[in-house]
């Protein structure tokens, strides 16, 4: 099953980027790396497309080789403006930081503490993704390895947010909180948010820093605005 949801009015930042951008992702409700990309298009107050494939539908599109038009590495999101393709999704982000002028670092050295706490967040998604899914020629599917999982849960999710929460309790370019540049978002803190998300709030109250860069990211108003509609799953 496959839907496709118009989202918002076209603005300056549609402008700024090249038009409307077609997301497509899994269905995985509010989860995933496509929902980074949505919620940074929320905050940003760009019109999008929300295609949503449900993991059957991506499965099929594997096999009839549908997917591989999109991306020949068969793996989503992708996201299309203009008959354009762009794929994976951070490195998006940074594309539209750049193209809007804003959500990431000034000076060099932001612009490294921000693609650093990045890399960070990415390789804990990884972990995660590791744990609970398999890909193979026919698609993707749930790995079911309990034991995997487990280990997930009890080792992999405390290190990577007790060494996010050091950087940002330490690093003077998050003084000031609650974002990874203190007081200005970036991408990255819809990154965190997101894998944080993902993880069921797991080592949030253990570590504060953290919780405070969620906390933030949840009250932007365009982001609150998100969560109170129709188009967001918990």
């Amino acid at each position: 099953m496959s839907q496709v949801t118009s989202v918002g009015t076209p603005s300056e930042g549609n402008k700024a980027i090249g038009g409307i951008p077609t997301v497509y992702y899994f269905n995985l409700q509010s989860r995933g790396r496509g929902e980074v990309i949505r919620l940074f298009l929320e905050d940003a107050g760009i019109s999008f497309n929300d295609h949503r494939l449900s993991l059957d539908a991506y499965n099929m599109m594997v096999k009839s080789g549908e997917i591989a038009k999109l991306n020949p590495l068969k793996s989503l999101p992708v996201v299309e403006i203009e008959g354009s393709k762009y794929v994976q999704s951070y490195a998006i982000l940074r594309l539209w930081a750049r193209q809007l002028g804003s959500y990431d670092g000034k000076t060099d050295l932001e612009r490294y503490y921000v693609d650093a706490i990045t890399d960070i967040a990415s390789d804990w998604r990884s972990k995660w993704v590791d744990s609970a899914f398999r890909a193979s020629d026919s698609g993707l599917g749930p790995k079911g390895d309990q034991e995997e999982i487990e280990y997930h849960k009890s080792f992999t999710i405390s290190k990577y947010a007790s060494a996010l929460n050091t950087h940002l309790s330490t690093n003077p370019l998050s003084a000031g909180g609650p974002f990874v540049l203190g007081k200005e978002i970036t991408y990255a803190d819809f990154v965190i948010f997101q894998i944080a998300h993902d993880e069921g709030w797991a080592g949030l109250e253990s570590n504060p820093r953290l919780k405070e860069l969620v906390d933030g990211v949840k009250a932007r108003p365009r982001v609150a605005d998100y969560f109170k509609s129709d188009r967001y799953f918990d």
